[in-house]
């Protein structure tokens, strides 16, 4: 008798599920899949209505002098009232002020710099701190009650970039007002041997005069780097820095007024395949100088020593070694994998402040 209610119990369970998966099947017939372009296209434009507030045109007066070839463009921009023009993003907001990172070219020497909103209004901004060697500058304006709804741009994970992925570029170009552009990632870390801060984001999203400064944007609304350069002569290569390292500048920027970097006292050249092959080793750069009474020479590393790593970061080039060390704070230990006299150890060396010879 239990054996006949349990077949018939299993019976009725079966054909239970079996309606509900047809069931299940003609609702999803039912459900229309919708078009992706359409999806890209309504994401897009959601993006730009969310940001563009955020988004600023920068007028500099009496300006300074000429940004540095690679970040000229093939045009000259149309002269306004003598006033230089480019972009900018709000990346920060307190109580009084808010808070623009633009490029540091930008407002070069200016006298009178002035930020014109979305919307058309204007007001005068003060430097808050800049720093050529990055091109990275942060200005402030006051708040208003015009301006208190504005919010700084959400920041996004450039590591979380592949190429290929959609981006858009928002500036103000030609002085056209706040315009914005779609392309994708053609390349990630890109060296155009302008400065210590560099691996670029390339992009093929259209750059334009004027567009210097303004954000580069992923599909979520999040800000993953800002506009900085093209090429003269080329058709869509665009630059962009790490917002990563925009963040980093402006967060000392906005506390000290500039940029505290780290040093360490050493010049250093490629490794040759000879002596790759000979210690076995894929990575590293070898050390040409060490200065007298600097953290390295200090901390016993000397010339003819071959660094691997600081931080647990290998050290491929000395590209890799002048990015790193630009971005260690004064005063931070860090651990250094050096190989001396053949034989592999690590150094502690403690970080001094880099001081710009005048």
């Amino acid at each position: 008798m239990h054996q006949f209610i349990l077949l018939a119990f299993l019976l009725f369970s079966l054909l239970v599920s079996c309606d509900n998966k047809n069931t299940a099947k003609k609702e999803t017939e039912k459900v229309k899949i919708p078009d992706p372009v359409s999806v890209i296209q309504e994401r897009v434009s959601g993006v730009i209505s969310q940001v563009r507030p955020s988004v600023v045109t920068i007028l500099s007066k009496s300006g300074g002098s000429k940004a540095p070839i690679i970040f000229r463009f093939s045009e000259e921009i149309p002269p306004i009232e003598n006033e230089s023009l480019g972009s900018g993003f709000i990346i920060k907001k307190d109580s009084k002020y808010l808070y623009i990172a633009t490029n540091s070219h930008v407002i070069d020497k200016a006298k009178i710099i002035t930020v014109r909103f979305y919307d058309g209004l204007k007001q005068k901004a003060e430097i808050v701190g800049k720093d050529p060697k990055s091109d990275i500058a942060l200005l402030k304006v006051s708040i208003s009650e015009k301006t208190k709804h504005i919010r700084p741009l959400k920041i996004g994970d450039p590591k979380k970039l592949k190429v290929g992925y959609f981006v858009i570029s928002g500036g103000s170009p030609y002085n056209l007002g706040i315009t914005f552009t779609l392309g994708i990632v053609s390349a990630l870390d890109r060296n155009l041997g302008i400065s210590a801060y560099e691996r670029y984001i390339q992009t093929d999203a259209a750059i334009n005069p004027g567009d210097s400064g303004g954000p580069l944007l992923n599909l979520n609304g999040e800000v993953v780097g800002m506009n900085t350069a093209i090429i003269q002569a080329g058709q869509g290569l665009g630059f962009a820095i790490p917002i990563d390292t925009v963040v980093e500048i402006t967060d000392q920027l906005f506390k000290y007024g500039r940029v505290k970097r780290g040093w360490l006292g050493i010049l250093v050249q490629e490794l040759s395949d000879k002596v790759r092959k000979e210690l076995g080793i894929k990575y590293g750069v070898q050390i040409i100088k060490v200065y007298r009474n600097s953290p390295a020479y200090r901390a016993g590393i000397r010339a003819g020593d071959i660094i691997l790593s600081i931080k647990g970061k290998e050290i491929s080039t000395p590209t890799d070694l002048k990015y790193i060390v630009s971005r260690l704070k004064p005063e931070e230990e860090v651990k250094i994998v050096v190989i001396k006299n053949k034989k592999k150890s690590q150094i502690t060396v403690k970080v001094e402040e880099l001081v710009d010879k005048k």
